[in-house]
């Protein structure tokens, strides 16, 4: 197993939760994507298709991190109005 220092994405609402548990699949099926095409017609072993799948995950799991951090979230307040 991988002893990288796993850094914790905190959610502080439901759509930051969605956003983190759905964004990861697209970079994770690009990269497969292109693994399948590097490797077409050639032989891959397991062990080898294992360290590539690990290597996809974490790279989309630094990517997604990276772009999560850069969302800037603005507190506004509601202004309802007010009835006279």
């Amino acid at each position: 197993m991988n002893n990288q220092r796993k850094s914790k994405i905190i959610a502080k609402n439901q759509w930051d939760e969605k956003w983190l548990r759905e964004s990861l699949w697209m970079p994770v099926g690009s990269f497969c994507n292109l693994v399948g095409q590097a490797y077409q017609g050639k032989g891959i072993t397991e062990e080898e298709l294992e360290k590539l799948a690990r290597k996809i995950f974490s790279l989309a799991l630094e990517f997604t991190e990276e772009a999560f951090s850069r969302v800037e979230r603005i507190e506004e307040g509601l202004e309802l109005p007010v009835k006279k």
